[in-house]
């Protein structure tokens, strides 16, 4: 299984409110499995797939964990490494704007 791990700031509730606002704002449908983690179907470059996001929460911050469960079919191994590294991405890159950017806004 292709997976990327993210060691990010914030506290851990923080982080899941972002993953849904992500989904939600780009119509994705995604079950919650357990109370830290999603099953989502997304469209990552064209590449529509099913992805697994865990949150748990960490001495350092709360560790974000993006897994591949079900890729596009024919996508590649690199490919399905570059998206689950881009929805990784872009959940840290929210929670950056929302966070740091809002505050020092302010």
């Amino acid at each position: 299984m292709i997976c990327t791990k993210k060691n990010l700031p914030y506290v851990r509730q923080y982080v899941i409110v972002a993953v849904y606002d992500i989904l939600d704002k780009d119509g994705v449908q995604y079950k919650k499995t357990d109370a830290s983690t999603i099953v989502a179907e997304m469209s990552v470059y064209g590449n529509k797939s099913v992805f697994s996001i865990s949150v748990s929460e960490q001495i350092s911050g709360t560790e974000l964990i993006v897994s591949l469960i079900q890729p596009y079919e024919g996508l590649s191994e690199q490919g399905g490494k570059r998206d689950v590294t881009a929805v990784a991405d872009r959940i840290s890159q929210y929670l950056e704007n929302e966070m740091v950017l809002n505050i020092s806004g302010t």
